[in-house]
């Protein structure tokens, strides 16, 4: 024998137990699915409850997996899904008719069949209050202020993370350029004392032959640092464009240190050293591109504005006894 009351997934009990034996009689449930959760309507109770609907013809777009009214009727032989939804409608409209929240609402100009309309079809604004809102401004602003509370904590760890590692990708990227000028720098004085020396032992210190290899070795080194700068500016222009990105001009300005390069000047014409430090250059300026406040915030009150959106519909769909089938309690 099935159950005579609505029942949702989640619940347990005696009901329940009863729902698993009509779905195993229907050999939709076996001794070993029960047995896994034993008057406990879980997953497998849901699929069979799915399952029998689908068979049997019930319109369940309203509470899939869901044991409510249309099963009921139908599993009791009255009828077809046509046939039983005047009464469906007839038993919402009795429990609607005995809340103060719905009777408040059709006082403001809500019939009954227009509440019942609104909780089937999950559009709420149709459901007005005497404002001619869904909800009282209090009650949507303390929504907005409640999710903004959830969300606060994760989005401000989320910014604090994301600003650390990119300061420690920028960092790194600057470690990694100034290594290399140093490196660079002592091996160019190496190759140059080595190259004096030969000249010196040839005898061709002062010969034009020597001033052009030391334009050589100039040349050699200075593309080569052209080289690692175009690199390096590339690299850090690209996480300065992702935080931007993410965060938006003013907080990227925070790296502005991070943004400026400089480099070796290479001097074969010298007694000693023949290495210097040219100017610093600005490979990336958040105000080159657009003001856009970033992603993260858009991101931010998306979620915030869903979960508010969210709780309200949970109060709406309370508004008949404890919530239609307590599929949002």
């Amino acid at each position: 024998m099935h159950p005579q009351t609505n029942l949702s997934p989640g619940q347990t009990g005696q009901e329940v137990a009863k729902l698993q034996q009509f779905l195993r009689q229907q050999g939709l449930l076996s001794d070993s699915d029960i047995a896994t959760g034993p008057g406990i309507y879980g997953p497998r109770t849901t699929a069979a409850v799915k399952s029998w609907q689908r068979a049997n013809g019930v319109d369940n777009s309203s509470g899939p997996g869901h044991w409510g009214p249309r099963s009921i009727q139908v599993a009791s032989g009255r009828g077809n899904q046509r046939e039983t939804q005047e009464s469906v409608d007839s038993q919402y409209a009795e429990v609607a008719s005995r809340n103060p929240k719905v009777a408040s609402l059709i006082n403001n100009g809500d019939t009954i069949e227009s509440v019942i309309s609104a909780l089937q079809n999950g559009d709420l604004s149709t459901i007005t209050d005497s404002f001619g809102m869904p909800f009282d401004v209090e009650t949507q602003q303390k929504a907005i202020e409640d999710s903004n509370a959830n969300t606060r904590a994760y989005f401000k760890a989320l910014e604090d993370r994301e600003t650390a590692d990119t300061e420690s990708a920028l960092a790194q990227k600057q470690a990694d350029y100034q290594n290399y000028l140093l490196n660079s720098g002592q091996q160019f004085e190496v190759d140059k004392t080595k190259a004096d020396q030969n000249a010196a032992n040839s005898g061709v210190l002062f010969s034009g032959g020597r001033v052009q290899k030391e334009k050589n070795l100039e040349r050699t080194y200075q593309q080569d640092q052209d080289r690692q700068f175009g690199n390096t500016s590339r690299d850090i222009s690209s996480i300065g464009q992702d935080f931007q990105y993410k965060y938006g001009k003013s907080n990227t300005n925070q790296f502005k240190n991070s943004f400026n390069l400089g480099g070796n000047t290479f001097n074969a014409n010298t007694a000693r050293g023949g290495v210097g430090s040219s100017e610093l250059s600005k490979i990336y300026n958040p105000g080159n591109f657009n003001s856009f406040k970033g992603t993260r915030l858009g991101e931010k009150s998306a979620i915030e504005n869903t979960r508010a959106a969210s709780r309200l519909q949970n109060r709406g769909n309370k508004l008949l006894a404890t919530g239609r089938y307590n599929q949002f309690n």
